[in-house]
């Protein structure tokens, strides 16, 4: 992600306080069936109030079945989120730079172990040893431009332009490292490589990566802040340098010139949740580079990330439950995003969100309720009134009713990583789960009759 080292701009903004009505939808789209509709609606609905943010926009792309979208909170106000607006994607951007370094290798104007030396001028506190392999994989040794005179940079001139090759030779620090140090994200590295597309292509980044990638494969809802202009709105950002979200204060008075210019390589795109899976799906299901260049890109090595455990040339691994995905988080300035793929079933999920946080625990938390809807040849009886799970949400027990009790049921609950945490056989009509063991959550509560499954989703709030 575009890591957020500190609260770029000083603010003394008083808090605003938030009508958190829900403006989501959750009727089925583009071939989403109802249920699963209601349950990712449901799965984002959750995640906002959990983890305290403002609003959510979502997406997911079911292959053979299409995108569902869905959309939850506030930019401001009651001001609700909607599907049109656009919100920084940060360090996701990566991956489409990363993408256009390998489509030049297939080109044969670039190979991995190439130097900097050998493809740039030279460049203060830059090593020319460092090659793009070390570059795409934060390898390069390389300081961090975003630092404390970066940030006064900013300060000093809020609606300045930085053309963002103009970032590293004013900011950058001394190396960390020599090349091929371990592992250390850093943000350099990626203006960098923006810097080597340019000089290849004889372009301007953001038009190459519109060209190769943007248009063929139809993302109009995805532009280069600054230096492309876009007609959708944006929501409010709400910024913190903790990411308390008791502290997050709104940020949109802030010009976005001078921040975004001067991270254009490193995290300078906004985009639409759907748009956002598209890439996502297209990307990792091999639709925009050779198989040689994915399996590079897909080579993780293991990294102490915090939220993810490996990172590859452009893109990070996520495990969950036994579950292995492919994608790329960010966070910049009062936004987040996350972009998820389960190399399983060619699944692809895009999370963005209107305020500074973790945006792949929200995005993990709609895989599972994705992965679980279609894994389990759910017949989804959320209508019929034969089975009734309730409270929800519950504190102490749930109740279990079964109106038509033809055949003995099997009761399960599991968590949303997939964890069992109750199961019982049952001939009763009525049968009391006792909950006040389980931690707060959402759970997923499946009861089985014969050939005929039905799921329901209950939150528990002790």
């Amino acid at each position: 992600m575009l890591q957020k080292l500190f609260n770029p701009i000083a603010r003394s903004a008083k808090m605003l306080l938030l009508v958190l009505g829900l403006s989501g939808s959750a009727a089925g789209q583009t071939g989403i069936d109802t249920g699963l509709a209601n349950a990712l609606q449901n799965s984002i609905e959750y995640t906002r109030s959990l983890y305290n943010v403002k609003g959510i926009s979502a997406a997911a792309y079911i292959p053979g079945k299409g995108m569902w979208k869905g959309v939850t909170g506030v930019s401001y106000g009651a001001v609700p989120i909607d599907t049109t607006m656009l919100f920084s994607i940060g360090s996701v951007t990566k991956t489409l730079v990363a993408a256009e370094i390998f489509k030049l290798i297939e080109g044969g104007l670039l190979s991995l172990s190439d130097t900097v030396g050998a493809l740039l001028p030279a460049i203060t506190n830059v090593n020319p040893s460092i090659t793009v392999a070390q570059l795409l994989g934060h390898r390069s040794g390389m300081g961090e431009f975003l630092n404390s005179s970066w940030q006064a940079a900013m300060n000093a001139d809020l609606s300045a332009i930085w053309y963002f090759p103009s970032t590293l030779p004013a900011f950058l620090p001394v190396p960390a490292g020599p090349p091929g140090s371990p592992w250390q994200y850093c943000n350099s590295n990626y203006n960098l490589l923006g810097m080597i597309i340019e000089s290849k292509t004889s372009d301007s980044l953001h038009k190459v990566l519109r060209t190769n990638f943007l248009q063929p494969l139809g993302l109009a809802n995805t532009h280069m802040e600054i230096f492309e202009p876009y007609a959708n709105s944006i929501p409010h950002n709400w910024a913190t340098p903790t990411m308390d979200p008791a502290l997050a204060t709104d940020a949109s008075a802030t010009p976005h010139e001078a921040l975004w210019s001067s991270v254009e390589a490193a995290g300078g795109y906004f985009s639409d949740a759907a748009d956002m899976a598209k890439w996502g799906y297209n990307l990792y299901s091999g639709n925009v580079l050779s198989a040689t260049s994915l399996a590079q890109m897909l080579n993780y090595i293991p990294v102490s990330g915090g939220y993810f455990n490996g990172y590859g040339l452009g893109s990070m691994r996520f495990t969950n439950s036994g579950k292995t995905y492919y994608g790329h988080g960010g966070n910049y300035y009062g936004y987040a995003a996350s972009m998820l793929y389960y190399p399983v079933d060619s699944i692809c999920v895009a999370v963005l969100i209107n305020q500074d946080c973790i945006a792949t625990y929200e995005a993990r938390m709609l895989m599972n309720v994705l992965i679980n809807k279609l894994t389990t040849a759910i017949t989804d009886l959320s209508q019929s009134s034969k089975i009734s799970v309730h409270p929800n949400p519950a504190c102490g027990s749930v109740q279990v009713t079964i109106g038509d009790l033809s055949d003995k049921a099997i009761i399960t609950c599991a968590d949303m990583t997939g964890k069992v945490v109750y199961k019982t056989e049952t001939n009763a009509i009525s049968n009391q789960i006792n909950t006040s063991g389980f931690a707060d959550g959402m759970y997923l509560v499946t009861i089985a009759q014969g050939a005929q499954v039905t799921t329901k989703q209950i939150i528990i709030k002790q």
